[in-house]
């Protein structure tokens, strides 16, 4: 019998290991299938993969002077931070389906696109009238505008 007792013995952290790993993918598996709980709660999706990439190619290409972003999962009640400097790479920090250490507060790492349930952009007034127009260029998208922000809503409810 080899030392440390049975066989079975010897395998248990080989086996704790698989257990682990296993739970972990099962809690993003349930993760992904609460997302997509969230998101039939509403009426209407206004926004897809190519939408987004677009859209934050137009928010990384010039400086538009954004005093602050705020973004909104369907997911959480907390409203968090989106990260928008001037150095965004798309392949690198945004890609087709989504996007790396953008978004603040935990969990850190990967957001798919379809969790944004909209993004506020704060910045002055000229800044923010030139945004829309390069938005609009890109292409249609639902868009609030206040006197200091505009919102870009992925899901409503009609």
């Amino acid at each position: 019998m080899p030392q440390g007792g049975s066989v079975a013995y010897n395998f248990l952290p080989i086996i704790k290991a698989l257990c682990v790993s296993e739970s972990i993918v099962h809690r993003l598996d349930s993760a992904r299938m609460k997302t997509d709980s969230f998101i039939k709660r509403f009426d209407a999706s206004l926004m897809s993969n190519s939408k987004w990439v677009k859209l934050l190619k137009v928010l990384t290409l010039r400086d538009f002077n954004i005093s602050s972003s705020k973004i909104k999962l369907v997911w959480d009640e907390d409203i968090r931070v989106l990260n928008l400097n001037d150095d965004l790479e798309f392949g690198f920090d945004y890609c087709q389906s989504s996007m790396e250490s953008m978004v603040s507060g935990y969990p850190k790492g990967f957001y798919d696109y379809k969790e944004i349930e909209w993004l506020e952009i704060k910045a002055p007034r000229a800044a923010l009238n030139e945004l829309i127009k390069n938005i609009e260029q890109v292409g249609k998208y639902c868009v609030e505008q206040s006197i200091d922000s505009i919102k870009i809503i992925a899901y409503k409810n009609t």
